[in-house]
C-alpha cells in the first residue's frame, strides 16, 4: 500500500509539471483519452487542470466531477460539482449529484440543505418522481444522524487482512463452516472466485479453488452454494472493465460429481435474458423446493436493478426453474436493489439498496417474509452500514457472525473509498436461560421423571429439533438458548399427555425464559385414533346448519367426501408446495380454505396445546411422507373473511405463524396471503 501511494504521488508531481506547460485544449484532449481508456483517476485530475486554465469552460470541471464519481472519490466529486451545482439548465441533475456526494462523504447537514436547494430550483421533467427520490435521500441522511457512532458491544468488526483484500475490489463473500471463505476479487484486473482459510485472526492468501472448472471466456464471480452442497451457482460476466452494475452477467450452475464439479451450465433464457444482466444469485431450500434469488435489470421491474426469484422442484433431476417473479414493491424501488441473501433460520432477506432511506449510497437492509410476501425493509444500521457503499451481507452457518463488503474508510487501515474490501463481523450474544418446572395437572404435584425437547422454529415455519434430555428431579429443567429465535418446548412423562409452549427470545431486556407446564393424565389410546363414522356424520351435518343470518352454506360434496373418511395421497399444486402427503380430510368442489397452524413430528388431537383453537375449526392433518411431519390445519372455510378470522383467532391462541391455505376442487393450491 505504501509503495503504491509513493508511486501515485510521484506520478502526480510529474503530471503537474507537465500540465503547467500545456494549454487547456491539450489537457482536455488528454483527459478525454484517459477517460476512454478507463483511467478515471488521471482523467479527473486532468479535466480539473484544464478547467483551472479556462474556468469559463464549466464542462471541464463537471467532467472532472463525473470521473471522481466513477471512482467513488466522494469528497473530490462534491468539490468539483460545487462549481456548477446551480447551473441546472446546462447540467440538469448536477445539484442532485452534489448533494449525494456530500451525503456519501458523511456531511449530512450540508447534504440535507443541498437536497432541498436542488428541489426548490429544479423545474424540469419528472419533478414529482425526483421529489420522492430526494425525500428518501433526506430521510436516509436524517437516519444517519440518529445512528450511534459505534455498534453494540456484542458485535465486533474486522477488516480482513492482505491475504484477502488488495488494492482492487474484493466482494461477494460466501461463508462456510470451519473458517473457510470463498470470495470474488478483481486482482489482476479480471473478476475471479478465490478461496481463503482463517488461522485465528489471519486469513491465508487467496487461491483459485481446486477442482473448479476452467472458465474459457469471461469473468466469473458472485457465487452461492446450495444448502446440500450439491449445486454451486455463480455469474459469468463479459470481458472488459468490470463494474457491479455496468457489466452484463449471466447466471450459471455447476453440480458436484464425486470430488469434482461438472462443466458450467447456463441457466435458461427466461432467467438470462438477452441484453440484460442476471447476477448476484442466492440459493435456499424450502423442503423439496429450490428457490433462487437474484438481481436483474430486466423489464417488468420497478427500476434499475431489482430482486427476483425462481423455483425448482428438487424431487426431479431434470426439473426446470419457473418463470422469474419480481419480489414486489416492498423490496424493490425506483433505485437499485442487489446482493440478496436469505437467512432461512431467521426468515429474513438481507439485501442492499440505494432506493430505500440509506446512510450513504448502498445500505444493507433486511425484510421478513419469503418469495413475494415481504415486510417493509429495515435498515440494519451500524456497524454494517456507513456513509459509503455497503453490500454482500452473508451470515456464517453457525450464526456466530458473517461478512459483507464495503468501500468505507476504516480506522486507519483503509484510507480511501476507491475500492471494495471484505469485512468480517462477529457476534457474541449473552447467554439466555430457559428454565421451568413440570406438574401433574390434577394434583398440582411436581413431577420428577420426564423428557424435555427443545425445537427451534425457523422463519419459514420449519421445525429443527435441537436437544432432548431426560430429567429425574423435581428441581426443574434448565437450558441455554440463543437470542432472536423462536422455540417450542415439549414435555412428555410416562402416563401423561405431551404438553408444550412456544416463546421468542427477541426481547433484549429479558435474559431468562420459561413457564410451568401442567401435564394431564393420558387418555385411552382409542381416543387418539381415527374418527368413528357417527362422529364424522354429525360434524358434516353441522357444516350445513343455517347460519345466523338465515342463509345456508351450499356445499356440493364429492363422492369421496361422503361416509367414513378414506385415507388418500395427494400433492400440492403450486410450484413451492409440491410435497406429497396423506390425509383423510374431506374434499369439496370449488374454492375453500384452511388455516395451517403448525407442523410437528407428533400429533395428539386431544393435546392441551390445541384447546384454544378447537372452537375455531375442525383439526385436520396432512402427513408429509418424505419429511415425517404432520401439518395441523383448521378446516374448512368457504369465504376469505372466514379464513382470515380463523387465522387471527389461531394467532391469538399462540400459533403465531398460522397462515391460510387455498384448496381448489379438493386439491391443495398452497399458501395464500389474503387481505
Amino acid at each position: 500500500m505504501a509503495k503504491r501511494t509513493l508511486l501515485l504521488l510521484l506520478g502526480l508531481v510529474l503530471m503537474t509539471v507537465s500540465a503547467q506547460s500545456q494549454s487547456w485544449r491539450k489537457l482536455r484532449k488528454q483527459a478525454e483519452a484517459l477517460e476512454e481508456q478507463g483511467n478515471y483517476a488521471q482523467a479527473a485530475d486532468t479535466y480539473r487542470q484544464a478547467w483551472e486554465k479556462k474556468q469559463k469552460r464549466t464542462e471541464l470541471i463537471y467532467k472532472a466531477g463525473e470521473n471522481y464519481l466513477l471512482l467513488r472519490n466522494y469528497r473530490q466529486a462534491a468539490e468539483a460539482y460545487s462549481h456548477v451545482k446551480d447551473e441546472i439548465d446546462e447540467y440538469p441533475l448536477v445539484g442532485l449529484k452534489y448533494a449525494r456526494m456530500l451525503k456519501q462523504d458523511g456531511q449530512y447537514d450540508r447534504a440535507i440543505s443541498a437536497f432541498r436547494e436542488f428541489t426548490d430550483a429544479y423545474t424540469g421533467d419528472g419533478k414529482a418522481i425526483l421529489q420522492d427520490i430526494i425525500e428518501t435521500e433526506i430521510r436516509g441522511a436524517e437516519l444517519a444522524k440518529t445512528m450511534p457512532p459505534a455498534s453494540d458491544s456484542d458485535v465486533t468488526l474486522n477488516l480482513i487482512g492482505s491475504g484477502v483484500n488488495s488494492n482492487e475490489d474484493e466482494f461477494g463473500p460466501i461463508a462456510f463452516p470451519g473458517d473457510l471463505l470463498y470470495y470474488s476479487s478483481l486482482i489482476g484486473g479480471t473478476a475471479r472466485i478465490y478461496r481463503s482459510t482463517s488461522g485465528g485472526d489471519r486469513w491465508s492468501k487467496g487461491q483459485i479453488p481446486e477442482n473448479f472448472p476452467v472458465i474459457q471466456n469471461g469473468q466469473y464471480c458472485h457465487g452461492t452454494l446450495s444448502p446440500d452442497g450439491e449445486r454451486f451457482f455463480f455469474t459469468i460476466c463479459e470481458e472488459g472493465t468490470f463494474g457491479n452494475q455496468t457489466t452484463r452477467c449471466e447466471i450459471f450452475v455447476i453440480e458436484r460429481e464425486n470430488n469434482s464439479w461438472s462443466q458450467p451450465q447456463r441457466l435458461p433464457d427466461a432467467i438470462n435474458q438477452k441484453g440484460v444482466t442476471a447476477t448476484h444469485p442466492n440459493v435456499v431450500h424450502r423442503g423439496d423446493v429450490e428457490v433462487l434469488y437474484f438481481a436483474s435489470n430486466r423489464s417488468g421491474g420497478r427500476g434499475g436493478m431489482d430482486l427476483w426469484y425462481v423455483t425448482r422442484n428438487r424431487g426431479f433431476d431434470d426439473a426446470q426453474f419457473s418463470q422469474p417473479v419480481n419480489l414486489g414493491p416492498s423490496v424493490n424501488t425506483l433505485g437499485d436493489e442487489m446482493t440478496p441473501f436469505y437467512e432461512s433460520d431467521e426468515g429474513h432477506l438481507y439485501f442492499s439498496s440505494n432506493g430505500h432511506p440509506s446512510m450513504g449510497g448502498f445500505d444493507i437492509f433486511k425484510s421478513a417474509g419469503d418469495m413475494m410476501n415481504w415486510a417493509i425493509p429495515e435498515n440494519v444500521g451500524v456497524p454494517y452500514n456507513s456513509s459509503a457503499d455497503d453490500y454482500y451481507y452473508v451470515s456464517k452457518p453457525d450464526q456466530s457472525g458473517g461478512f459483507f463488503a464495503s468501500n468505507r474508510v476504516y480506522a486507519g487501515e483503509k484510507l480511501s473509498t476507491l475500492d471494495d474490501d471484505i469485512f468480517e463481523f462477529r457476534t457474541e450474544p449473552e447467554a439466555i436461560t430457559l428454565e421451568g418446572n413440570v406438574f401433574d395437572r390434577a394434583s398440582g404435584e411436581t413431577l420428577n421423571n420426564y423428557l424435555v425437547s427443545i425445537i427451534e422454529i425457523t422463519g419459514d415455519g420449519q421445525e429443527k429439533p435441537l436437544i432432548t434430555e431426560e430429567f429425574n428431579t423435581s428441581a426443574g429443567y434448565t437450558f441455554q438458548v440463543l437470542p432472536n429465535r423462536r422455540f417450542r418446548v415439549e414435555v412428555e412423562a410416562p402416563g401423561y399427555e405431551i404438553n408444550s409452549y412456544e416463546f421468542f427470545t427477541t426481547d433484549p431486556s429479558v435474559r431468562a425464559y420459561g413457564q410451568p407446564l401442567f401435564l394431564a393424565k393420558a387418555t385411552l389410546p382409542s381416543e387418539d385414533g381415527p374418527l368413528e363414522e357417527d362422529e364424522y356424520a354429525s360434524n358434516e351435518e353441522d357444516m350445513n346448519d343455517p347460519e345466523e343470518d338465515g342463509s345456508t352454506m351450499e356445499i356440493e360434496k364429492t363422492p369421496e367426501s361422503e361416509g367414513p373418511l378414506p385415507t388418500y395421497t395427494s400433492r400440492g399444486t403450486a410450484p413451492f408446495d409440491k410435497v406429497e402427503f396423506t390425509t383423510n380430510a374431506p374434499r369439496y368442489e370449488g374454492t375453500y380454505y384452511k388455516v395451517q397452524i403448525i407442523a410437528t413430528k407428533k400429533f395428539v388431537e386431544t393435546a392441551a396445546r390445541f384447546d384454544g383453537v378447537r372452537e375455531v375449526g375442525k383439526l385436520q392433518t396432512e402427513f408429509l411422507i418424505d419429511r415425517g411431519l404432520y401439518r395441523v390445519l383448521l378446516a374448512s372455510y368457504f369465504s376469505q373473511q372466514e379464513a382470515l378470522n380463523a387465522q387471527a383467532s389461531a394467532r391469538s391462541a399462540g400459533f403465531d405463524s398460522a397462515f391460510v391455505v387455498k384448496y381448489e376442487d379438493g386439491l391443495r393450491y398452497g399458501r395464500v396471503n389474503l387481505k
